[in-house]
């Protein structure tokens, strides 16, 4: 497997290179989308180890790293806490070829 980063630009400063990192994905090869919740706090990746990982976008923090199904997580869609309607952090539906997810962490 190969550990690779997910880098984060800034279009209007592109030529300073990346404003923040995201270390730990594994990927060698394969066509991985991304998902930003829509508060922008964080952004979550499958990775060819078959992981979810999920980072704080601000940080660069990794917050979650978890295995629970045998295919690439490749989509992700986030659920609103029944708290605050502002609130995406720990619900989420993850999808790969394994299925439909919900995933919910602390």
């Amino acid at each position: 497997m190969f550990t690779s980063q997910i880098k984060l630009y800034d279009q209007r400063m592109v030529q300073r290179g990346a404003v923040q990192s995201y270390e730990g994905n594994v990927n060698s090869h394969t066509k991985i989308q991304l998902g930003v919740d829509p508060s922008e706090n964080f952004v979550a990746s499958g990775g060819e180890d078959s992981k979810l990982r999920l980072w704080s976008i601000k940080s660069g923090e990794l917050l979650l790293e978890e295995k629970f199904m045998t295919s690439i997580p490749s989509v992700v869609c986030w659920q609103k806490s029944e708290d605050d309607e502002h609130s995406y952090w720990g619900k989420a539906w993850l999808g790969s070829r394994d299925g439909l997810f919900h995933m919910r962490w602390p």
